[in-house]
């Protein structure tokens, strides 16, 4: 009689044991949708500020090859004011891009199982890298310009106004931000950094 009882008393404790893990289970399962719910909330919020962001600095980096194409050292002395501006306008675009992005950065690096969230996610690694890769080649580009413009000023007794060569932004060096082993943006024509 004391063995089974002893037999049922551990048979009770074990179900208990079992139900204690499979209650804290369910707990946490319910906790961790929870949490993925409010990330997947926070990246469809964040990513059509991103996406404007990204747009805003492509539609300037539009403008800057579009007044490259007519670009002489002439061209920057008359306009150093203007070339110092647009700059620092630039400068300001990949800092927005930057800003908008903290959220998804932080957000998208798990994959989720809904599939606009994923796509979102995604889109926004390709966009990212290649908006932060554009800038660093164009950065490269036109202050490869300056020095030249540099020359051309120091050659005629630095009568002419100063051009500033541009900042490199969040990074000094190409990124492969999605990890697929591709430098997305990168100019084929820039010299590795």
């Amino acid at each position: 009689m004391k063995k089974s009882l002893m037999i049922i008393g551990i048979v009770i404790l074990v179900i208990i044991i079992i139900f204690a893990f499979a209650w804290r289970w369910a707990i946490g399962l319910k906790e961790d949708k929870a949490e993925t719910k409010v990330k997947m909330d926070e990246i469809l919020d964040a990513y059509p500020k991103f996406n404007t962001e990204v747009d805003n600095f492509s539609a300037l980096r539009n403008q800057l090859y579009e007044y490259k194409k007519n670009l002489f050292l002439e061209t920057l002395r008359d306009n150093t004011d203007a070339w110092n501006v647009f700059m620092d306008n630039y400068l300001k675009a990949i800092e927005k891009v930057e800003d908008a992005a903290l959220v998804l950065k932080e957000n998208c690096k798990i994959e989720y199982g809904d599939v606009n969230v994923s796509s979102k996610c995604t889109t926004f690694k390709a966009n990212y890298e290649a908006a932060q890769n554009y800038y660093i080649s164009d950065v490269v580009m036109y202050n490869d310009m300056v020095t030249d413009y540099e020359e051309y000023n120091l050659e005629h007794g630095n009568k002419y106004k100063k051009l500033n060569k541009a900042l490199f932004s969040t990074y000094g060096d190409y990124i492969d931000y999605d990890e697929d082993g591709e430098f997305f943006g990168k100019g084929e024509d820039v010299d590795e950094r």
